[in-house]
This record gives structure tokens, sequence and C-alpha cells, in this order.
């Protein structure tokens, strides 16, 4: 019999997957150098994404050291959460050192902005985030099943 603490350690990836549908949608539309619908394109927009993204690995954090223990998702997520917390501060404060290549790959300083790049590279971020939380859940062998 299973314990009422693994049913809502399941529902926790899926709402991090729901809470990150608006993520998305503040991501491809800076992509598209378009502005995301309540927040616009600039400094509110990655607001609400930082904000968005706390949200999501908080929620997958929680549901993976139910699973795993405290070690083994923060390994890969800690630093990651970090490169998206500079990404992040990057754009607001307009600190060009990690938004450079981004703002170039978006078609150079004419056309993307550091708070669009910030938006990007944070997205980015996020998406490899979200798939290492995902990843986690496909069945592996065990020790005992591999002898």
């Amino acid at each position: 019999m299973q314990s009422s603490a693994a049913t809502p350690s399941r529902l926790k990836p899926v709402l991090a997957t729901l809470v990150g549908i608006p993520a998305a949608a503040i991501v491809l539309a800076a992509a598209n150098g378009a502005s995301a619908p309540l927040v616009g394109d600039g400094a509110a927009a990655l607001a609400a994404l930082w904000i968005l993204g706390s949200v999501m690995c908080s929620l997958g954090i929680s549901a993976m050291r139910e699973r795993f223990g405290i070690a083994r998702p923060s390994v890969v997520g800690m630093p990651l959460g970090l490169l998206a917390t500079a990404l992040v501060l990057s754009g607001l404060f307009g600190w060009p050192l990690l938004l450079q290549p981004i703002v170039d790959a978006l078609g150079g300083a004419g056309s993307a902005s550091l708070t669009r790049a910030a938006i990007v590279g944070v997205g980015a971020v996020m998406v490899a985030k979200w798939a290492i939380a995902w990843l986690s859940y496909l069945p592996r062998r065990t020790v005992g099943a591999m002898s």
C-alpha cells in the first residue's frame, strides 16, 4: 500500500507543468519579438517569468526530494537555478556579460534588448530543468535487476 505522501508527489510535476504554460507564452512572445499579454515585453515580463520559474522549481524540487532525498535533485537543479537568477538580474540591471551571446543569436542589438535576451535565456534554463525533472520519472533498472 502506498503512503499518502506519494500521491501529492505525483501531482507536483503536473502542477509545475501547468504553471509553465504562461511561462512558455512569455518566452515564445519574447523569442518572436512580440509582447506577452498582461506583462508586456520588458522588466515586468522578466519578473513574471522569474516568479513562475520559482514556483515551478519549488514544486519540482519538492517532488524530487520526496523521491530521491535532497542531494540528487540539488546537484543539477541548484546551479541551473543560479544561472537563471544571474540571467534575470543581468536583464533587469542591463549587465551584458551573460546576455550578449543571446542578443547576438536573436539578431543583434538592433533587434533584441538585454531584457528580451534574458527572457529567452531563462526560458531555455527552465526547459532544461523541466526536462530533467520529467526524465527522472523514466523507468530505470535497479542494481539488483542487472545481476
